[in-house]
Parts: C-alpha cells; sequence; structure tokens
C-alpha cells in the first residue's frame, strides 16, 4: 500500500506547475472588443490564462510609446483583402501588419466499497484521502496561479488569431474588426509582447469542480450509543449554470465504539447543490442528494454489518466564501439518514472551479 501511494503521489506532483504565460480572449469579448473606438478598446480586455499556452509564432513587441495606427476593414477569410488608409497618434516605432501560417493546435468520483471491516474501512479511507489530498493540492496550485481578470494593453498589442480551419494570423489589437473576430476559433494575447498591467480578477466563476471537506460527524453504535468521530467528503462534478450543480460524492467517516473497535461508515451519493444567495464574496445556499451508505462495527469476536447496502439521503446548507476566481471555502451543514439512522456532520473544506 505504501509503494501504491508512493507511486499516486510522486506522478501527481509531477503534474504539476504553474499556467502558462499565454492569455486566450473569450469569444463574446473579442467580438465587443471589435466594435469598440480601436483608440480606447484596450483600456480594458478580458483575458483568461491558459494551462497549456497555444502554440503561435512571435511578434514584435510594442511599446508605451508605439504608434496607434488605424487601418479599417482588416478582412480575414476565404477571401482575404486589407483596405488599408487611416491616421496615426503618438510617437515611437510601428508595428508588422498581419502574418498568415499554419500553427499546431476540473471529473467525477466513482464509488468505491471500502474495506471488510470497520478497522480495515478505516485504513482503506485514509489511503484513499491521503490521494484525493494530495490531489486537491496539485489542482488547487495550478488554478489558483491562473488570472482571469480584465488587463489593460496597448491598442497595438499583437493579438494571435487561429482560425477553425488552424491556419493563423497575427493583428493589432486595434486592427480586429466583427468579421475578423467571427473568423477566430481562438485569440491569445502574450504580456511580453506589449505593456501589460492587471486591473481586477473576475469573480467566482463556477465550471468544473472538485472539493474536500473534513471536519466532525456523528454516528450510532448497535449498542445504540451516539458519538461523534472524524468525517470526510470528497466532490467532482459541473456546475452548468453558476449557482447550481451537479456532484459525485464520496463520504467517510468512522469513529471508536465502547469496545476498542471501530465504526466505519461510507457513502456514495448524487448531490444537487445550488447557491443563490450572493452578498460580495459571500455565497449561501444548500444541498440535497441520494445514494447508497455502508457501515462495519468491529466488536468482540466478530464484525457486524449493519444495514449494508442502505440507501442514504443526505440534505443540508452550505456558506462559501470565494478567495479567487477559481476557489471558494466552503462550509457544510447536514443530515444524513441511512440505516434506519439519522447522522449530523459540520464539515470545512476547500473547492476548485
Amino acid at each position: 500500500m505504501r509503494a501504491l501511494l508512493a507511486v499516486v503521489m510522486a506522478g501527481l506532483l509531477v503534474g504539476t506547475g504553474c499556467a502558462s504565460n499565454s492569455y486566450r480572449i473569450p469569444s463574446s469579448e473579442l467580438q465587443r472588443l471589435s466594435l469598440a473606438p480601436p483608440e480606447t478598446r484596450g483600456q480594458s480586455v478580458l483575458v483568461s490564462q491558459e494551462i497549456s499556452g497555444s502554440e503561435v509564432s512571435s511578434a514584435e513587441r510594442v511599446g508605451p510609446e508605439t504608434d496607434i495606427i488605424i487601418i479599417p476593414q482588416i478582412r480575414i477569410g476565404a477571401h482575404s483583402g486589407h483596405d488599408r488608409g487611416g491616421h496615426s497618434t503618438g510617437g515611437g516605432g510601428g508595428v508588422g501588419g498581419p502574418t498568415g501560417g499554419k500553427g499546431g493546435g476540473k471529473g467525477g468520483l466513482g464509488g468505491m466499497k471500502l474495506g471488510g471491516g470497520g478497522g480495515d474501512g478505516k485504513g482503506a479511507a485514509i489511503a484513499f484521502l491521503f490521494v484525493a489530498a494530495v490531489a486537491l493540492v496539485v489542482i488547487a496550485g495550478v488554478e489558483g496561479s491562473r488570472y482571469d481578470g480584465w488587463v489593460q494593453l496597448h491598442p497595438m498589442h499583437p493579438v494571435h488569431l487561429i482560425g477553425k480551419d488552424g491556419s493563423q494570423t497575427v493583428l493589432p489589437l486595434a486592427w480586429i474588426d466583427p468579421q475578423a473576430a467571427a473568423w477566430a476559433d481562438k485569440a491569445i494575447v502574450k504580456p511580453y509582447e506589449g505593456p501589460w498591467r492587471e486591473l481586477r480578477r473576475k469573480a467566482l466563476t463556477r465550471g468544473a469542480t472538485y472539493s474536500m471537506y473534513g471536519g466532525s460527524g456523528s454516528s450510532r453504535s448497535v449498542t445504540g450509543d451516539v458519538n461523534f468521530g472524524p468525517s470526510f467528503v470528497v466532490q467532482g462534478g459541473y456546475f452548468p449554470v453558476q449557482q447550481i450543480g451537479i456532484q459525485a460524492t464520496v463520504g467517510l467517516a468512522w469513529r471508536d465504539n465502547r469496545f476498542g473497535g471501530t465504526l466505519f461508515d461510507s457513502r456514495y451519493l448524487a448531490e444537487l447543490q445550488a447557491l443563490p444567495l450572493v452578498a460580495g464574496p459571500i455565497h449561501a445556499g444548500g444541498y440535497a442528494g441520494i445514494g447508497l451508505a455502508y457501515r462495519w462495527e468491529d466488536v468482540p469476536g466478530a464484525t457486524l454489518e449493519g444495514n449494508n447496502g442502505s440507501t442514504a439521503y443526505t440534505a443540508g446548507a452550505m456558506l462559501q466564501l470565494d478567495i479567487h476566481t477559481r476557489l471558494a471555502l466552503t462550509a457544510r451543514f447536514g443530515m444524513v439518514s441511512a440505516h434506519d439512522d439519522r447522522m449530523t456532520d459540520m464539515l470545512f473544506g476547500l473547492s476548485v472551479y
């Protein structure tokens, strides 16, 4: 088991690293910019940092004193043509014209039945949680290093346009018209190709997600006593809209019983989350889920399997604090109904989007 964990951890760590030094302008933002006055469209540009940078040709860097050259009707496509004419302002060097060429180009967690007894289940759960925690650190590190927000650019900053057929061209931001914006499948900008100033990050933006929470949860022993012990939840899923998401959930909890043995619970559910209430960086809502639960308890001379395979229902409240466009601290306060028992838990952790 230790050897397996070492191999898994090494593989995860090899994949860590910061995001690339390449930023994508969303298609809707590119269309908006193409309609804005060329001289001012660099004042606020929405970008999203790529994890793996797009392969584009290099472009000549512009500086603060580069001329702003306005050249209307730059057409890109099958019937490409250039109708040039305009004026320039400012002083300093210019930017070369367009160049063409060819260029290269958040998962759910499956359920598994852990262990055959309380102690075995606890041991397998700890191993699973260790790997899940390493994965969380890796994913949070990569996503936390990304910048999604608005930047200020020079109007002549090079924009690398990649068409749907894979062909490429590079145009100054001021030269992009609606036809060029519609032609482009991707629009890439590089910070080192001109003046670059970050203005502000986007607010929390949910999409594909991976989360892990830990805390305390109650459970009832075969002897009838109820006590609290460690409780954890690992989730992966997707938010099709900002306020509503679907999660695949693994819940693991255990505690010692009066015999010195282990009472171990595992739960595998589909969960619906809704976070409709927003007050600045604070988001509030709730969740509900359904799935299967398994319980094992070690007692002297035997391992009791209480209500093995019981249906499980879960519901509760959620509170989030966004700390980054893609990271949020999350608190959960809920109840689980399974094995003819009603359990409660209070969990806190990190959600990565």
